[in-house]
């Protein structure tokens, strides 16, 4: 049953929870050069930030079937997870941030394109499980971002109005869906530059600029 003026916070993963896009661009590096690709710092940036692995996969390996992808794409993160694991840690200010919602009884979710193995991956290292009961990963709808039903799934699990959730995203194509769901945005300037977004409510570098009463 949805909670009338009951506020909630929806978190993308990659870029916002953890400064991590430059893990991910290098393990695409070492992935491409195991399979005798090129892959650049243009096309990351261009291509895949921000993208799902289903999409990624054929835009560097041509028409693939979907078990190929699957493969393809769990080869990958598993190199992320290797790369990553030593020297995962929360973004800046983000931990606080979080107990102050916490403390404050505002619900929180995540809500990544990235596979459920990521999430679980990030969640579990960082010991973040009791601050998000809802985690969508890029299977939990048939649409994942830029669709908007990713974060009206998680408006709609967390038993609030969509127009009563703040997203904080990193990616322009993120914030595009958080808007299409009539949400407010909030974009973390981790992976690209306030130029290459659209309507944006708020910017922020880090979460230390922000306090609960904020959203």
């Amino acid at each position: 049953m949805i909670e009338s003026n009951k506020r909630a916070a929806i978190f993308d993963m990659d870029g916002v929870l953890v400064v991590n896009m430059h893990v991910h661009e290098l393990a695409f590096y070492e992935f491409g050069k195991r399979h005798g690709v090129e892959i650049t710092h243009e096309f990351f940036y261009e291509k895949i930030c921000g993208n799902t692995n289903q999409r990624i996969m054929p835009m560097i390996f041509g028409e693939i079937s979907n078990k190929e992808i699957e493969t393809l794409s769990d080869e990958k993160e598993s190199i992320y997870r290797e790369l990553y694991l030593p020297q995962l840690t929360p973004a800046k200010g983000l931990i606080n941030f979080l107990d102050s919602l916490h403390i404050q009884g505002i619900p929180m979710a995540i809500a990544s394109n990235a596979p459920a193995e990521n999430v679980a991956f990030i969640v579990k290292a960082m010991g973040i499980e009791k601050y998000f009961p809802v985690r969508l990963h890029v299977l939990s709808v048939e649409k994942p971002k830029p669709a908007p039903d990713m974060f009206l799934k998680a408006a709609e699990l967390l038993h609030v109005y969509p127009a009563d959730c703040v997203v904080f995203e990193d990616a322009p194509s993120g914030i595009r869906a958080a808007k299409e769901a009539g949400m407010k945005a909030i974009a973390l300037l981790t992976t690209h530059t306030k130029e290459e977004f659209g309507e944006v409510d708020l910017f922020i570098d880090h979460f230390e600029e922000l306090y609960f009463e904020t959203i």
